[in-house]
């Protein structure tokens, strides 16, 4: 089935899933489905804390009724 492209431009994110392939090491598949459809990337400890790190810091940049929900506590 082939999807339009949204008027944006971008594609849009629908859904998210993760399916862990090992615990040790920790070893998983991020499963993303768009409007153009789905994009599997494989990803390790490291690469699933960049991500998280990534996601984070968008949700804290938010304001008024988009202001984070959140504490992040951070250990040095």
């Amino acid at each position: 089935m082939k999807h339009k492209p949204s008027k944006s431009g971008f594609t849009k994110l629908l859904a998210a899933d993760t399916t862990l392939l090992s615990a040790d090491p920790l070893i998983g598949l991020l499963q993303l489905e768009t409007d153009s459809g789905t994009v599997q990337l494989a990803m390790n400890r490291i690469v699933a804390e960049r991500l998280h790190s990534a996601v984070v810091e968008f949700l804290q940049a938010g304001e008024g009724n988009d202001a984070p929900t959140f504490a992040v506590e951070r250990s040095q």
